[in-house]
């Protein structure tokens, strides 16, 4: 799916990016014994969910898994990447398991950009302040073999895995962005982390490789780096006009692009679906599912669009 040759069909998919934010996968002292393969009800709210999202004829799920490293991720004093803890791959495979039951396919996301906010001990656990890994290579190139790769290596030839996300929005991440100060990264100490990662991921799965980019404003962190397939992120404040600007005219190499987020509350939900489409991109998906902030729902006209889709992909009633 989403690779150049299989571009065909128009997706509609919904992020489910957590049960609850950077504590699915991997354990913290919040929960030390790990998260969704050692928190029946968390993994119950998932596997209820998926199951509703199945029921709606859903079959492509953008989940994160690590975050912000808040829990799963060991580093040593100077916050140097050991490795991932004894409950990563158990959380994972009660994630992927539950995923199989309804025939659902995840994108997961490997990481999150409030990975380089500032640093902040809630209860003991470190949110944020993790941005070592791509300011500093050597950090980098440890991060992605001792962190990313038995992740991607655990699941890379996994039928519930349809496609990898390296990291959420990095371009907040960007020194003059507007989230963070001390914490953030320059462009090419980021662009080289991302494109040591992706080529990390391409190496160790079969699936196809994307990063899920804020927008099209800073797109050109992301070209170079022989994706498989490219997304960007939509929401109504961006305006009408870069939403329904053709994909060709991206300059995007002939690979697919989806939407990868646009507003589950916005009021216009069929007419995004529509422009998206009639735009070219490849498909799209709503944010979000239990996500809980101000952009987040799952309205039933997502699912009752979809059913509208007649042959070929055209409007068979109105929605």
């Amino acid at each position: 799916m989403w690779r150049a040759q299989e571009a065909n069909r128009f997706v509609v998919g919904v992020n489910l990016p957590w049960i609850r934010y950077g504590t699915d996968v991997g354990a913290s002292l919040w929960f030390p014994n790990g998260g969704l393969s050692r928190q029946p009800s968390a993994l119950d709210r998932l596997d209820r969910t998926l199951g509703a999202i199945a029921h709606d004829g859903i079959s492509v799920v953008r989940t994160f898994l690590l975050c912000d490293a808040r829990s799963g991720v060991r580093f040593d004093g100077d916050g140097f990447p050991v490795g991932v803890d004894e409950a990563v791959l158990p959380d994972i495979d009660a994630m992927l398991a539950a995923a199989r039951r309804h025939h659902v396919g995840l994108m997961p996301v490997l990481l999150d950009f409030h990975l380089c906010g500032a640093p902040k001990i809630v209860n003991g656990v470190q949110l944020g302040g993790r941005s070592r890994p791509i300011a500093d290579r050597d950090a980098g190139t440890a991060f992605i073999e001792r962190v990313l790769r038995p992740i991607v290596e655990r699941c890379g030839s996994d039928d519930a895995v349809i496609a990898w996300d390296v990291i959420n929005e990095p371009e907040w991440c960007l020194r003059g962005g507007p989230l963070f100060g001390r914490t953030a990264v320059s462009f090419t100490a980021l662009q080289r982390f991302l494109g040591e990662a992706v080529r990390c991921v391409q190496g160790s799965a079969r699936q196809p490789v994307t990063i899920g980019c804020a927008g099209t404003w800073r797109i050109d962190l992301v070209t170079p780096l022989g994706l498989d397939f490219y997304q960007v992120h939509w929401y109504d404040r961006f305006g009408w006009p870069a939403l329904a600007r053709p994909v060709a005219e991206l300059g995007l190499r002939d690979r697919p692009v989806i939407l990868g987020e646009f507003a589950g509350r916005s009021t216009r939900i069929a007419d995004v679906l529509d422009a998206a489409k009639q735009a070219g991109y490849a498909g799209a998906l709503v944010w979000s599912v239990l996500a809980d902030d101000e952009q987040s729902a799952y309205p039933p006209v997502v699912a009752a669009w979809l059913r509208a889709q007649g042959p070929g992909g055209r409007r068979t009633d109105n929605v």
